[in-house]
């Protein structure tokens, strides 16, 4: 009896301990249940304001309105040829007018400035009246038959290079030999074919001792220097020769 007493705690015992081992290996086989985790409140972004400004219009230069100008008025001009109607010979007149208008206004204009400022004004010093253009030739004459004379007296000649065939060479040579005697300054013909040109009183074989770039030339000639200045290749005038002369003697400078 005592053993059966004895034996009734033991095995609730051991049915509880076996029932708490069965839930715990329970337990092992169970997923872990993932955390939840809340999502952060999102803060909303400020809102911006955009300001579009419009730039200030462009002003466009001279140049780009005359362009633009110039292709409206071939357009207008085309489209009068291409269609001459009334209204668009009538565009293209009422333009030439406004053109008229302002060539006008640019030459009261200009008029207008050389006043202002007369030393822009070329009739200072090279005045357009019959009267005045002769006084004014002749000053200018005498100051380039001063430079022959001035390179002359420095010790240069003229040598006048040709081709006694040449038809060109004997009418050009007695204007030379009347130049030089006017002048006073020493000519001396320079044959390059071996024909001598009666006209000139002084001539010279070349025999190839002097090379020109064409003929018939005309050199200055300083001996003294062994200097030599082409004047002028081809017909001239005694006038232009004489110009010549002024510009060798200033080294070309402008007389303007």
């Amino acid at each position: 009896m005592i053993r059966t007493t004895l034996l009734i705690p033991l095995l609730l015992i051991s049915t509880n301990l076996h029932a708490d081992n069965t839930a715990q290996g329970w337990r092992w086989y169970n997923e872990p249940r993932p955390a939840v985790i809340k999502p952060k409140p999102i803060t909303p972004k400020r809102p911006t304001a955009t300001v579009t400004t419009t730039p200030p219009p462009r002003t466009l230069s001279a140049t780009e309105q005359m362009n633009w100008f110039h292709g409206y008025f071939n357009e207008i001009k085309n489209k009068a040829v291409i269609d001459p109607s009334l209204a668009n010979v009538l565009d293209i007149m009422r333009l030439n007018h406004y053109i008229d208008g302002k060539t006008t206004d640019f030459g009261m204009t200009w008029k207008q400035a050389l006043v202002t400022d007369p030393s822009l004004s070329y009739r200072l010093k090279h005045p357009t009246e019959s009267l005045a253009r002769q006084t004014q030739n002749a000053q200018v004459n005498a100051i380039k038959a001063n430079a022959v004379r001035t390179l002359a007296h420095d010790g240069y000649g003229l040598f006048f290079v040709y081709k006694g065939d040449e038809p060109l060479n004997k009418q050009l040579a007695p204007s030379i030999q009347a130049f030089a005697d006017e002048y006073g300054i020493e000519l001396l013909g320079v044959s390059l074919d071996g024909k001598k040109l009666p006209s000139i009183r002084h001539n010279r074989l070349n025999k190839g001792k002097l090379k020109v770039e064409a003929e018939p030339a005309l050199l200055l000639v300083n001996p003294n220097t062994n200097t030599i200045k082409p004047l002028a290749y081809g017909f001239i005038s005694q006038e232009e020769l004489l110009g010549r002369f002024l510009n060798a003697a200033t080294n070309f400078a402008p007389d303007f």
